[in-house]
Parts: structure tokens; sequence; C-alpha cells
């Protein structure tokens, strides 16, 4: 099992499909789309990391040493430093791109390390007492997911 969850992680940039959205590139766009709250907007910690496999029907896979930030700006740009540890050690990545989303669907996209377009697709949940944000994001092959729990700056998990 940990077998599978460290060759996912290694192959994750080359898993989640192209899928592209048209994404605005000008902030009075973005801001006319509906808003959530405004603490929707800060840098929020990463604190777990499950990926959902439907293929192998087993119980999903949680990655460990998960940690870094996710800072989504009111302008719909975004910077993610997201870190996890495998077998041979911390693993990080790093996307800076433009967010986009409508009701509880959010999407981000970015250029890969081969400078090809990308966006991720999936939902958000804001819980903005507790500063809980959850990401459950598409993956590949389709209904294989990946969720991501972060709390907001300032906040304990």
């Amino acid at each position: 099992m940990l077998f599978v969850l460290l060759s996912f992680l290694s192959a994750l940039p080359a898993l989640l499909a192209p899928l592209p959205l048209p994404v605005s590139s000008r902030p009075d766009q973005f801001a006319a789309q509906q808003a959530p709250a405004a603490s929707f907007f800060t840098t929020y910690t990463y604190t777990s990391y499950a990926i959902f496999d439907q293929g192998s029907g087993q119980e999903p896979l949680y990655a460990s040493g998960v940690g870094g930030t996710l800072t989504l700006r009111p302008d719909g740009s975004y910077a993610k430093r997201l870190q996890l540890t495998n077998g041979g050690g911390p693993v990080s990545f790093a996307q800076d791109g433009r967010f986009s989303f409508r009701g509880d669907q959010i999407s981000f996209s970015y250029t890969d390390g081969k400078g090809q377009p990308r966006t991720d697709q999936g939902t958000f949940r804001l819980d903005p007492k507790k500063g809980l944000l959850v990401l459950t994001i598409q993956g590949f092959p389709a209904g294989n997911k990946g969720v991501y729990t972060l709390t907001a700056a300032g906040r304990r998990p």
C-alpha cells in the first residue's frame, strides 16, 4: 500500500489531466462572479491530503508529512506551496496560477513544468468560523480524487 501511495505521489503532476476552462485574467471579471465571504481570500496551511482510488476499492490513502501553504487572492491569482513526504524524503510542489469558482465548483489553472497549460477541477467547502477549507480535486482516471484539508492562517486545525 505504501508503494502505491509513493508511486501515485511521484506521478501526481502527470496524473492530473489537463481540462482547459476559461479563466478570467481581469480582476473586474473575477469579482463579478458569485464571491464567497472575504475570509475565503487568505493564506491557508495544508493539514492533510487523502487519495481516493476508486479502482483499488480500499480505504483512502493518507499522505504523510503534509505541509505548506495555499494563498488565494481576491484578484483570482493563487500560490500553492505543498510539501509531502515519501520514502525518498520530502517532495515539494510549487504552483502559481489563476483560480475561478462558481457555486461550490473551483478550478486552478497553471502552467506545468513542461510549459503546458493545466487545469485542476473540483469542489470546495469553506467553514469561515473554523477557518477550514476542504478542496476535493478530481483525479485521473475519472472517479478518483484528492481531498485536501487546509486551515486559514492564524487558526489551529
